[in-house]
């Protein structure tokens, strides 16, 4: 009989998390009964086409809902996560293991069942910061934690937690477990993707990309800890020490319309192209010089590996996950978490061209560490398929 596997995701979005949970469900459906939960149907969730017809799809919320409403059925989960998995119709006894593969407040739901769990860590957690003035604010704050109190606690619940990164499981533990490791099964596995479609991708033709000049590119989104603001600002640094060069920035949300008025109030708006989101970026990374990760908190960052894996070099701030991609440095430059760092990187290859030949030298070796066909064989012993 085969296994009752259900995996829970927040979103199908387009993000390196879910191409990696598209591929691998699609390879599971062929040796299991899979079953994916997603929060609610959503014209957002782009990558839901990719999805193998033997995978069940199914809901927790099947009715739109007002913001009040769907606000008090999160706090009904948080609080009476059994009543809650009742009133959803998800049931324990229809799967024979539930993995959560991304850590998300939906956790809780599955905290109370008595069948092995799996929580996946895609993140850096981090203690928050809260700002309060008014009443409302302050309830809003005292809320928020005892709702994070309530959904990390059951975190504990889960049988086995996969970290994507050495530095995803060290903030795991110490952000909470206090530096102590937990009594239950946790492990780093490095995410890995389907290299080969990647590179077949990248083959797709472009025509606006120059190449009279170096040209970096920063795969991103809309999201405060990708800090796209240090890449910008080392843009305008560079532009003020004399150098000519161009940015591609490539994301969802990335070619907004107040992100075009800073670009022109900066004076920047000429050496930078803001492409939004594109379903094939790769074409892009495989004719720029230099990949940028800018970010404040990565767990991993697939698109480093990715444009590793088309032959470009990478540069990235120590962010968590970035610093086992590049080997600390060794198959990609890595500077400081900082504004700081970002400039001094993009300045370094500027002036020393000989910086790309160096470390696109050793790209293969560096990607042949994340084999997907072994990461598969891993994800399999895991599940006890």
């Amino acid at each position: 009989m085969m296994k009752r596997i259900l995996f829970f995701n927040d979103s199908l979005e387009m993000g390196g998390t879910e191409v990696l949970l598209v591929d691998l469900l699609n390879n599971l459906s062929k040796e299991a009964h899979i079953t994916l939960l997603l929060p609610e149907a959503s014209e957002k969730n782009i990558l839901i086409d990719k999805i193998s017809p033997a995978v069940s799809i199914k809901y927790v919320y099947t009715k739109k809902s007002s913001h009040i409403v769907k606000k008090i059925w999160e706090n009904i989960m948080i609080f009476f996560p059994r009543f809650f998995a009742k009133q959803k119709g998800i049931s324990e006894s229809d799967y024979d293991e539930i993995v959560c593969f991304k850590e998300t407040f939906s956790a809780r739901i599955f905290a109370k069942m008595s069948i092995p769990k799996i929580l996946w860590i895609h993140n850096i957690l981090y203690k928050r910061k809260y700002e309060a003035n008014s009443f409302r604010e302050k309830f809003s704050v005292w809320l928020n934690k005892k709702q994070l109190k309530r959904v990390e606690q059951s975190y504990n619940n889960f049988d086995k937690v996969i970290c994507v990164s050495d530095a995803a499981k060290e903030a795991y533990i110490s952000v909470l477990h206090n530096q102590k490791t937990p009594n239950q099964g946790i492990q780093v596995l490095y995410n890995a993707i389907d290299l080969s479609k990647v590179k077949e991708k990248a083959k797709e033709s472009i025509i606006d990309i120059s190449h009279d000049k170096i040209n970096f590119i920063l795969i991103t989104r809309v999201s405060p800890e990708k800090r796209t603001d240090r890449l910008i600002n080392s843009i305008m640094r560079l532009k003020e020490d004399g150098y000519d060069f161009h940015t591609y920035i490539i994301g969802d949300g990335m070619d907004n319309q107040a992100m075009k008025d800073e670009l022109n109030q900066k004076g920047i708006s000429d050496m930078i192209t803001l492409k939004g989101r594109i379903e094939n970026p790769f074409p892009y990374i495989l004719q720029c010089n230099w990949s940028l990760c800018v970010s404040e908190r990565e767990s991993f960052s697939l698109v480093l590996l990715e444009s590793m894996a088309i032959g470009t070099p990478v540069i990235t701030t120590d962010c968590g996950g970035p610093r086992n991609i590049v080997d600390n440095g060794k198959y990609g430059i890595l500077v400081e978490n900082s504004a700081e760092g970002v400039y001094k990187g993009m300045k370094s290859v500027l002036d020393d061209h000989s910086l790309s030949v160096k470390y696109s030298s050793e790209l293969k070796e560096a990607v042949a560490r994340f084999d997907y066909h072994n990461w598969l064989r891993n994800v399999r012993e895991i599940l006890a398929i």
